[in-house]
């Protein structure tokens, strides 16, 4: 999460998608989830 922190802990991913032109810019989406306890760090 940029300019608030880290989330850390255990995740797996459940979905993944790319797709794009062959001569234009590859766009890409990911899904996790939760695989366990997680924990958040405050940015410095």
């Amino acid at each position: 999460m940029p300019d608030f922190g880290t989330i850390t802990g255990p995740f797996q991913i459940v979905a993944l998608e790319y797709g794009g032109n062959h001569d234009a810019e590859v766009t890409f989406e990911i899904a996790l989830e939760s695989a366990g306890l997680i924990s958040f760090g405050d940015a410095l």
